[in-house]
């Protein structure tokens, strides 16, 4: 431990056993006199309130009273944060961290956490505050209390405002409200006040002066004197703004009573110098006059020089009076005493600048004037780098918050879709507030449209996406069709998809393979094969795939041997027929001779009528037109496969078993998909291609890739080229 930690820690104890010792010399009334005491003043009378506060603390014994020990400590730290005693209230927060605290009392860590951000965002550091505030929602949330959830939202909603996330704010203090409204509440005039300051903050001065009068009705209520004259405080800025001057001027005047009553004189102070401004724009010099002389009196009693905002309003009396020389020195002397960087000289050197030109001093008046510009533009300089600097602020917070829950996605389940947070920069200088207001208009105007094309191109792609899947389903195999197709024949005929799945199967087929028709559909025919049998049928299939005639094959079933043709669907070249005959006999079930006599021959006599009559080529059309279709169906087909390996990553393997479209062998080993690699070339592509296995793959990309416009555009062009093609020669 350092040095200077261990001398903290010394006083701290000695601390600690000095206000044992005094709690045990207190009785339990004088006690509850000094928490009592420590309550009342508070709100009323801050000053007192931390003496009070700490009093009463002195006659407790924290380690029997802790909570009672621990509040007079709290309320000791909120008395000098009202008063501006910050450096105390830090020392006192953490007088309350060094106590001890009984395992499991997590209000302790709420109400230290939230009262650390309080003071950081009292000293207008919005950074530490932010994270404060939700450390203390994460507590209140982890133990279900809607009553301090309700008042994190609320101080969030705060620190928000601050760092100029308007939308974040509303979103926190609606939040809070909606709590506070279901817990029954009564204590909402605070959470009012802040969303006028809210809606005075975006210029909306209707609602702002809604909120301010909700307030403070509920500050009259509940007898927050303080607040309420804050409040009336606000809402005159607010009706000065609109131009009701008159009920401005009313609510100054009550504000300044219930600060002068209160004993607030800094706020008194504060209140003088607005109600004096407003008088002048009100053309009653009189009220101004009394105001301003109200003001200094305060300023000499609180020991301070002229502010700013009093020297400009004592100047304007001075013009008023006709004394231009004192009005000049008045301002040159707070000007004089202001830093070079200060925002408040501005409005100063100007007032100077038209004081020295009403005098008749040409020179200086120029002199201020070109002064004035300089500031001026310091002072929108610095205006402009707030904003960034909330922006800054808004898009680390978003970071963090981002990081945070990139950790508890990490903890609670294995993977989570992260969702990238942007934010845009609202950069634009203006010379003057219509200005600015007129850009952030255009701005959010062209945010909104930007959103509204994006929403329409979403829809749209969503649109074309679904009409490429239907396109692709009106392409696949009809399985009722190809059953009813086989049904036709008394031969034992099963078809299979590219995925080696029964579409359909004849009674006499299902009798070979040792099972129902109905148990066999949707089942892979590999499954009810031996593993000799499935040996012969991929090689066959491998074979099918690289020429256009049947295959023979002989393979082993549960029926017996059986001689087997293979060929390919007429007019669905991706569904492969499978006739089946008995080794040395007739197509069809084993039985009586009578049933399979017709077909006795020869098993290739006896496959071949079948086989021609599903297999049966379409009619030829002008070889020019015909070669320029294969050609077009070749470039379509290429195209596609490279767009799928370029987008998806994938391989045409991959291409293959995921469209389900085209029939993946094994061959030595290695998986291949010989159909489609003899439609990726020309001097390749069987005499009868396969068009819709090859538009059913265009559909499959276009609908399950990720397409960028140009991208999109030219494989469609392509799909069309080719339906055209097919139009020619009537086969769509």
């Amino acid at each position: 431990m350092s040095g200077a930690r261990a001398v903290g820690a010394a006083v701290a104890v000695c601390g600690m056993l000095a206000v044992v010792a005094a709690a045990v010399a207190a009785s339990p009334a004088e006690v509850d006199a000094a928490v009592a005491r420590c309550r009342d003043l508070q709100q009323p009378q801050p000053a007192e309130a931390a003496e009070a506060c700490d009093a009463a603390y002195a006659l407790l014994d924290p380690l029997v009273q802790g909570e009672l020990a621990e509040e007079m400590l709290f309320r000791r730290s909120d008395a000098q944060i009202a008063t501006g005693g910050f450096a105390a209230a830090a020392a006192t927060l953490d007088r309350v961290a060094a106590m001890p605290v009984e395992a499991g009392r997590w209000m302790h860590d709420y109400r230290l956490a939230r009262r650390r951000g309080i003071l950081a965002y009292r000293q207008e550091r919005y950074v530490e505050a932010l994270p404060l505030f939700r450390m203390a929602r994460e507590l209140a949330a982890a133990h279900a209390d809607e009553a301090a959830i309700a008042q994190s939202w609320n101080d969030l909603g705060n620190a928000l405002r601050r760092i100029g996330d308007y939308r974040g704010a509303l979103d926190a203090y609606l939040s809070s409200l909606e709590l506070k409204r279901r817990d029954g509440d009564a204590q909402l005039g605070a959470l009012y006040n802040n969303l006028g300051d809210l809606y005075s903050d975006l210029g909306d001065t209707a609602e702002a002066r809604k909120r301010y009068l909700e307030a403070l009705a509920e500050h009259e209520r509940g007898g927050r004197a303080r607040d309420a004259a804050h409040t009336r405080e606000s809402l005159a800025a607010v009706l000065a703004r609109s131009g009701e001057r008159a009920a401005a001027a009313d609510a100054y005047a009550q504000a300044i009573a219930s600060f002068r009553s209160l004993g607030a004189r800094g706020d008194e102070l504060r209140a003088e110098v607005g109600a004096a401004a407003l008088a002048f724009d009100s053309d009653d010099t009189a009220t101004a006059r009394t105001a301003i002389a109200r003001a200094q009196q305060l300023a000499a009693e609180l020991n301070q020089p002229t502010s700013p905002g009093l020297a400009l309003q004592l100047a304007r009396l001075l013009r008023a009076d006709g004394d231009l020389p004192a009005a000049r020195r008045e301002l040159d002397t707070v000007l004089q005493r202001l830093p070079a960087d200060a925002v408040e000289r501005a409005p100063l050197l100007l007032a100077s600048a038209e004081a020295a030109l009403a005098a008749g001093d040409l020179a200086r008046a120029y002199a201020l004037q070109k002064e004035f510009h300089t500031a001026d533009t310091r002072r929108r300089d610095a205006a402009h780098d707030r904003r960034l600097e909330q922006l800054r602020v808004q898009f680390d917070m978003a970071e963090r918050q981002r990081a945070i829950d990139e950790l508890e996605a990490q903890n609670r389940l294995a993977a989570l879709a992260l969702r990238q947070r942007t934010t845009q920069l609202q950069l634009g200088l203006a010379c003057a507030v219509v200005a600015l207001l007129l850009l952030a208009g255009l701005f959010l105007r062209a945010r909104q449209r930007s959103q509204l094309a994006a929403a329409v191109r979403e829809s749209q792609l969503a649109a074309e996406t679904e009409q490429y899947r239907r396109a692709a389903a009106a392409l696949r195999t009809d399985g009722e069709r190809v059953q009813a197709l086989l049904d036709r024949s008394d031969a034992a005929l099963l078809a299979i998809d590219a995925a080696g799945v029964l579409v359909a199967v004849t009674t006499r087929a299902a009798a070979l393979l040792g099972a129902g028709r109905s148990a066999l559909l949707g089942t892979a025919l590999g499954e009810h094969l031996e593993p000799a049998a499935r040996t012969a049928l991929q090689d066959a299939l491998s074979a099918l795939d690289d020429q256009d005639a049947p295959v023979h094959l002989r393979m082993r079933l549960a029926g017996g041997d059986v001689d087997a043709s293979l060929g390919v669907l007429a007019g669905d070249t991706g569904v492969a027929v499978l006739q089946l005959m008995r080794a040395g006999g007739d197509a069809g079930m084993p039985g009586r001779a009578a049933d399979c006599a017709p077909a006795a021959a020869d098993p290739e006599a006896g496959a071949e009528p079948v086989a021609s009559a599903l297999i049966a080529p379409s009619a030829a059309a002008e070889a020019d037109d015909t070669e320029r279709l294969r050609r077009e169906l070749v470039e379509l087909m290429v195209h596609a496969v490279e767009i799928w390996e370029r987008v998806s990553g994938g391989t045409r393997i991959d291409l293959a078993e995921k469209s389900r479209v085209w029939r993946v062998t094994i061959d030595e080993g290695r998986l291949r998909v010989r159909a489609m690699e003899r439609y990726l070339s020309l001097a390749r592509l069987p005499r009868q291609p396969r068009w819709r296995e090859v538009l059913r793959t265009a559909y499959y990309v276009l609908s399950e890739c990720r397409l960028d416009p140009a991208e999109r555009d030219v494989l469609r062009g392509r799909v069309d080229t080719v339906q055209a093609g097919l139009r020619r020669r009537a086969l769509v």
